[in-house]
């Protein structure tokens, strides 16, 4: 792995800008709702399809990551999601936002994805699967400590400013990768490629993918989009709403960083599932907070198993599909889990119209979560395991 250190270093700061970025839409929904006077329910749809499109990109990149350099897809990848960002700066309606966030910059974002990012660091990398993983996911965790302070300071002059601030990140990102990422081994462009219709017969492969699904529509799909709305709307302010949501990132860090540990030596399917029942619990618990405390705590409990999910997931699949072409595979169950994203980017906005509150979308996806641990405990019966500590049930 050393000779390989600062191409890894480079992964995960493009898994800082990547996540970073996209974590920080969240910030700007009310300043969009102020600036075209448009509801909450509008707005969300950016999000929703910034979601949508995220997911579809990811398995077009992970074939364009088994035919072409990594630099020109992730380099590329981060140049759109500068020009989707300079776009909406400029923009004079929501629907120009919805398009050059939501379609351009988001496709961006699924060409440099987590999982683009993880199928390079795994095939440049053989074992220690799970602390590469771990090691990158920390890095998507740790972009919102790192890009959500920077664009907040950025509002503080305006909507504009904070919008092209991380845009020249993201295109000196680019710059970057274009210098320091190298090619694939020749291995990785000879890897037999499995039709997706072989992927999809196979059980395991639903057993990650809705999981995976749901971890969408409870963490960057409903938190990550409403958590600062629904602080707002308890009267604690902006500033100490982005403070929360970066302490949450910020644990994020930490519980990544115990599975990636994790990972290599446990039972991954059954490590899933206690993760998912922490975090519908930790999910119950939001409904009941209405202050700047509470909302800290419940920033450190939930960004505890928040991303702890990645790591084990990503390994999983590769260990499925090893042998045809996990590029494609990992892609696919993102895209599952960005569109779990964009129904949990969605739906919360709806309720919250309806109903003037987000306990019932909160209640929703602690309920999905019981059965996302159902799911992942049957996985643990199914797959082969490394040998060490069991922590089946």
């Amino acid at each position: 792995m050393r000779r390989h250190t600062g191409t890894l270093i480079m992964l995960i700061v493009v898994a800082v800008l990547i996540l970073g970025t996209r974590g920080s839409f969240g910030l700007f929904i009310s300043p969009w709702e102020e600036q075209f006077g448009v509801g909450r329910g509008l707005v969300s749809l950016i999000s929703a399809t910034g979601f949508l499109t995220y997911g579809l990109a990811q398995p077009i990149a992970g074939r364009w990551l088994e035919r072409w350099s990594p630099r020109l897809v992730i380099g590329a990848g981060l140049l759109l999601v500068a020009t989707g960002l300079v776009a909406a700066a400029v923009s004079s309606t929501i629907w120009m936002v919805v398009i050059s966030i939501g379609l351009v910059a988001s496709f961006g974002t699924g060409m440099a994805s987590l999982s683009a990012l993880s199928y390079v660091a795994g095939e440049l990398v053989e074992g220690e699967g799970g602390m590469v993983f771990g090691f990158l996911t920390a890095g998507a965790a740790g972009g919102q400590v790192v890009i959500l302070p920077i664009a907040t300071v950025a509002l503080g002059v305006s909507l504009k400013a904070s919008l092209l601030t991380i845009a020249a990140l993201c295109l000196a990102g680019a710059i970057a990768v274009g210098l320091r990422v190298p090619d694939l081994p020749a291995r990785a462009g000879s890897e037999l490629r499995t039709p997706v219709s072989e992927m999809a017969k196979q059980p395991r492969f639903w057993l990650l993918l809705l999981p995976f699904f749901i971890c969408g529509y409870t963490t960057s799909g409903m938190i990550e989009t409403h958590l600062i709305p629904f602080a707002l709307d308890h009267h604690i302010e902006q500033a100490t709403a982005s403070a929360a949501l970066a302490t949450l990132a910020a644990f994020n860090i930490a519980g990544v960083l115990l599975a990636g540990g994790l990972t290599d030596r446990v039972n991954r399917g059954a490590m899933l599932g206690w993760i998912y029942l922490l975090r519908a619990a930790t999910l119950l618990i939001l409904p009941l907070i209405s202050n700047a405390t509470g909302l800290f705590v419940f920033g450190a409990l939930f960004g505890i198993a928040d991303y702890a999910t990645v790591p084990p997931t990503t390994s999983l699949t590769r260990t499925v599909f090893r042998t045809g072409g996990w590029a494609v595979a990992i892609g696919i169950i993102s895209a599952a889990h960005q569109l779990g994203s964009a129904l949990g980017a969605w739906l919360p906005g709806v309720i919250f119209e309806a109903y003037g509150s987000y306990s019932a979308a909160f209640v929703s996806g602690a309920v999905t979560l019981v059965l996302a641990a159902l799911l992942s405990f049957l996985l643990s019966k199914t797959t082969t395991e490394p040998a060490g500590i069991s922590i089946g049930v």
